[in-house]
């Protein structure tokens, strides 16, 4: 009975994933994954508030506290940030001294827009944000404009993201343990739509078998 519901079960997730996210023209064809701006807004909504690490010369805490006005265009990915903090202190070293800078509290909103690449060959994703250019609001003092200008050390640099080193999915299904290697083939954006093309590659371990049905 167990093994009948869990067929029944992954049988279900595999048909309204197919009907619902995939696209697949012919069984030779990558598996086109299409996620639009309200999936990714939901999705970063759940990993809020996130942590800043802003380096060694900080201390106190400093948060993303929301992301809005998402916008996807031809590789191109732009959004608002708003950032909050609590008890900020900016400790730099100029030559052989150090100054401190208390800064407090921070309440500030900035914009950003990242460009990204994908070298199907090396499977690596190269992400550049670019932080705009801020006119500060009445609401926001030298304490948050120190903030942006900090923050533009992360700006305009590409990070690259090895997709080679993701971990395989492991399933059972039909009493077989499958191992499915995601392959990566193509990301790019188009229309407010992330799109992310996949080639899965099942391979079944003869070793692990699944565990007996008791029923």
């Amino acid at each position: 009975m167990k093994r009948t519901s869990k067929f029944l079960i992954i049988f279900a997730i595999l048909f309204l994933i197919n009907i619902n996210t995939f696209a697949q023209k012919d069984a030779c064809e990558d598996i086109l994954i299409v996620i639009p701006t309200q999936s990714i807004l939901t999705f970063s909504s759940k990993l809020l508030p996130y942590k800043l690490n802003m380096g060694k010369y900080f201390t106190g805490s400093l948060w993303i506290k929301s992301i809005k006005n998402l916008k996807i265009e031809q590789n191109k990915i732009s959004f608002s940030l708003k950032i909050y903090g609590k008890d900020i202190i900016y400790t730099p070293k100029i030559g052989n001294q150090k100054s401190k800078i208390e800064l407090g509290n921070i309440n500030l909103s900035n914009d950003w827009e990242s460009v990204f690449r994908f070298e199907k060959d090396k499977k690596i994703l190269y992400i550049k944000p670019h932080l705009k250019d801020q006119t500060p609001t009445k609401k926001e003092g030298k304490k948050e404009i120190i903030i942006n200008t900090l923050l533009k050390v992360f700006s305009d640099f590409e990070y690259p993201i090895n997709l080679q080193e993701t971990n395989p999915i492991t399933a059972e299904f039909l009493g077989n343990v499958l191992n499915i290697n995601l392959d990566v083939s193509n990301i790019y954006a188009v229309n407010n739509k992330l799109m992310i093309e996949l080639r899965p590659i099942p391979d079944k371990d003869d070793k692990k078998k699944p565990p007996a049905d008791k029923t």
